[in-house]
């Protein structure tokens, strides 16, 4: 019946010394690592010819954010932060720069929050449980690992320009898995993802209004983009009155950035319409208006396919909430009126051809729009099965197409197409790669329509039904674009497995209702389910 002191410490809410000594262990260990960046920032503004105080400032902040990063415990702010740069600050960075290398800092953050959180693990010797699906990322990186052997990757640089773009979003799959386990936590996400998509709409509605002039004079990466680069086509187009006119990039690095970001946060935001509690549905609605702004003004014919794509799959798979089915179907169609009156008002004051690019997606076009715009690209995929069954070579297609020089891949003597999903990831990783991507994306999204019957909490099966409508809308979209290596497809792919594998997968009941406690490292958990 005895109490031992250090857990009569804790009841009378005292350190435990334990606690306490790696409290003080871990402000020590910041502290020392606090210094490190300004040390560095010093030395190099020294070293250079002409001194720069703005130089060391900078390099001291962006280091001792890496620190934070690395020290931090609580992983939805890790995870926060760096869905806030992605989506707000990345793609303006590197077309203010025009310089390739800046988009490295993305990657040192996530590995600065990955560093951390293996280096806890290994010091408090911490059992390591694999999540459900593990297997299939595993898989998946065996699959790149083997392209290293593969005669048509050509050099070192190019194999780390492909595992960059093939492994860069991963850490997602086990950021979604420890994270998303609360109804909270999904509509802070969904906030989260309102913010950056009415961002993403302001801004792209300004740009919109600018002339490819004036646009460039952002800076040298808009200059590149509006006027274009090699084989890159220039990010404009002619309106039916002659006049050139931006193809709006918002915050992002490229052409419908925005428009992708207002399609991720749309079906989270119906949910919480649908969900939410009468004094919060307003914030929502504006959010969910800003969504749909972003959509509007991308000027981008996929993302509008998508957001109805997305939309549609929501409204399907929250079929099954019963009575609050009901309420996502108003929610939907309050959302349309409103944005159709809307845009009923301030359209033409926008000017009709702002939005001319749409024209061939109106309702008597849609479906053979959607199914023609690729549909050569498609034609691509045996002829490059044919002549390159293992695929054509790491860092050959996508964003890292570039690196370490342009691929000699070519098929008749025509220079390959990645301008879909399916073509991108055939050309990387071969007819098994795209076999695996096709199977894995297919078992993700059987197992959330199984899944969802079985999650009794409405108001949390209709968050989860978002996510995976989203999951859904993106792998159509995929037709008409390299989704997975791009922002802000790639993270979320990545995210969403690491959420099904958490509520759908490993034959866990994680359908039952959640009564949270604290976790270590601030993760909220099932009081029956470790970390």
């Amino acid at each position: 019946m005895g109490v031992s002191v250090p857990r009569l410490a804790g009841a009378l809410g005292g350190d435990h010394p334990v606690a306490a000594s790696r409290r003080r262990e871990e402000w020590l260990l910041t502290a020392i690592a606090a210094v490190v960046p300004l040390v560095v920032a010093v030395g190099v503004a020294v070293a250079v010819p002409d001194p720069n105080l703005f130089l060391a400032l900078g390099i001291a902040g962006g280091l001792l954010g890496l620190v934070a990063l690395t020290a931090s415990t609580r992983y939805e702010v890790t995870l926060t932060i760096l869905v806030l740069y992605l989506g707000l600050v990345d793609g303006v960075i590197k077309l203010e720069t025009a310089n390739q290398l800046v988009s490295s800092l993305r990657d040192l953050m996530i590995a600065a929050v990955c560093i951390g959180a293996l280096v806890r693990m290994i010091v408090r010797r911490d059992e390591i449980r694999l999540p459900p699906l593990s297997g299939w990322v595993f898989g998946f990186c065996l699959l790149v690992a083997v392209e290293v052997f593969n005669p048509n990757t050509h050099g070192i640089l190019k194999v780390i320009g492909g595992f960059r773009q093939q492994f860069e979003w991963i850490p997602f799959f086990f950021l979604g898995y420890l994270l998303m386990r609360s109804k909270d936590r999904f509509r802070k996400f969904f906030i989260l993802l309102g913010v950056l998509a009415l961002a993403n709409g302001v801004v792209s509605t300004y740009q919109t209004q600018l002339t490819p002039t004036q646009l460039s004079n952002w800076g040298p990466g808009y200059a590149e983009r509006i006027s274009g680069t090699g084989s890159v086509s220039g990010r404009v187009y002619t309106d039916p009155g002659g006049e050139e006119r931006v193809r709006p990039p918002a915050l992002g690095s490229d052409l419908g950035f925005g428009g992708f970001v207002g399609v991720l946060a749309l079906p989270g935001l119906l949910a919480l319409l649908a969900i939410g509690r009468t004094r919060d549905r307003w914030i929502t609605l504006v959010l969910t208006l800003g969504a749909l702004l972003a959509v509007a003004t991308s000027l981008q014919r996929t993302a509008v396919l998508g957001a109805v794509i997305a939309v549609i799959a929501f409204a399907a798979l929250a079929a099954s909430a019963g009575r609050r089915a009901a309420r996502v179907l108003a929610s939907i169609l309050v959302v349309g009126v409103i944005a159709f009156g809307l845009a009923s008002i301030f359209a033409p004051d926008a000017g009709e051809g702002v939005f001319s690019r749409y024209s061939s997606i109106t309702p008597d076009k849609a479906a053979s729009t959607s199914v023609g715009y690729r549909e050569g690209t498609l034609a691509q995929i045996p002829d490059v099965v044919a002549k390159y069954p293992f695929g054509a070579g790491l860092a050959t297609a996508g964003a890292g197409a570039t690196f370490g020089g342009s691929s000699t891949a070519t098929i008749d003597g025509h220079p390959l197409s990645a301008e879909s999903q399916y073509n991108y990831v055939n050309l990387e990783l071969g007819i098994l790669g795209l076999l695996f991507w096709i199977v894995l994306t297919l078992t993700v999204i059987t197992l959330a329509a199984r899944g969802l019957r079985k999650v009794g909490d409405v108001e949390l099966r209709l968050s989860l039904a978002a996510i995976f409508a989203t999951f859904i809308a993106f792998s159509v979209m995929g037709f008409a674009g390299p989704t997975t290596s791009n922002l802000p497809f790639g993270p979320f792919f990545w995210f969403a497995i690491g959420i099904a594998s958490y509520w759908f997968a490993g034959g866990l009941q994680r359908h039952q209702p959640i009564h949270p406690r604290p976790g270590r490292d601030g993760l909220s958990v099932p009081a029956s389910q470790p970390i």
